[in-house]
């Protein structure tokens, strides 16, 4: 205070509160819809903020070396990791640049290049990071990524994570890799790396079921009618990964390896038992080879084009 009575404010308290008088001017007659803390600096509308202040819809927030925490009103908690910019509303949340939490319930969404990720259930917590592509991990409770179309792309299951290159997200394409099967008179295939079951449409398929392969579509509109699948994918493209190595992802979803075969996994003929030597014939019998299927948790993989699938799990 100074010798007339007059208060000194610190320089950073004194730069706050004129951000506050700004934000209030800039959203007049909007209610705040949270606020905002962090341990260190943000940007907040493109005025550096230290420690805390209040959000309203459209917030432009940009963190740099200290990550920040958003509380909103209806309960949905977000946070921005260092070197990250992004737009917040009471509904939705744009990503521009790094990484975000949300927890949200299924209303909420989280838009990204052209995607639109929300939880499937409440309190769902997802991670979402952008940078060359984008990043969804499901970490509590399952994530669905749609297009900017409302077209359902991937469920991701919780503890999985998905990626989605920049341009394909944009143009709403999507590669998967995994096993491709034949259940229920329909084609399907399993994501390697987030288990999801993918009803499939296209070609060259017959000479890849069985086998581990990747492919690149857009998503289709219609419901699957296998009972396993999330949703549909129209194929364009078949890249053979390698043969065989999908009969134990067949027997988890009670699907088959070959066509036409009821869409159950065919078990395996019994060992040949060897017959004794005729005269003038070699003492060597001829033995049937035959492999065993395998059990247990459904494995992720595709395969290759042509030829048998080879019968190891």
């Amino acid at each position: 205070m100074t010798a007339s009575g007059d208060l000194i404010l610190d320089p950073v308290f004194r730069k706050t509160l004129l951000l506050s008088a700004c934000l209030v001017t800039a959203f007049a007659g909007s209610a705040p819809i949270g606020i905002i803390t962090a341990s260190g600096h943000f940007t907040l509308e493109q005025s550096q903020v230290w420690g805390n202040s209040t959000l309203f819809d459209g917030s432009a927030v940009e963190t740099d070396a200290a990550s920040s925490e958003m509380v909103l009103r209806n309960g949905v908690k977000i946070q921005l990791g260092a070197g990250s910019r992004a737009k917040v509303w009471e509904n939705r949340i744009v990503l521009e640049k790094g990484i975000g939490q949300v927890t949200a319930p299924e209303s909420y969404g989280v838009l990204v290049a052209g995607l639109e990720i929300r939880g499937s259930e409440p309190g769902a917590r997802l991670q979402v990071g952008v940078k060359d592509g984008v990043e969804v991990t499901a970490l509590n409770g399952a994530a669905r990524v749609s297009s900017g179309q409302g077209v359902l792309m991937a469920a991701i299951p919780a503890g999985h994570r998905m990626n989605f290159a920049m341009q394909a997200a944009a143009a709403g394409t999507i590669t998967r890799a995994g096993c491709l099967l034949y259940k229920e008179n329909h084609f399907i295939l399993q994501d390697e790396a987030t288990q999801e079951v993918v009803e499939v449409n296209g070609q060259d398929f017959a000479l890849n079921v069985g086998n581990r392969v990747e492919v690149t579509g857009t998503p289709g509109t219609a419901k699957p009618v296998v009972t396993l699948a999330t949703s549909v994918l129209n194929v364009a493209t078949v890249a053979p990964r390698s043969r065989g190595g999908c009969i134990s992802a067949a027997a988890a979803l009670g699907a088959s390896t070959e066509l036409n075969t009821g869409g159950a996994t065919p078990a395996p003929p019994p060992t040949a038992t060897p017959k004794p030597p005729k005269t003038g014939m070699s003492t060597g019998a001829k033995i049937a080879i035959v492999g065993a299927i395998a059990g247990g948790g459904a494995g992720a993989a595709l395969a290759l084009a042509g030829g048998k699938k080879s019968t190891s799990p």
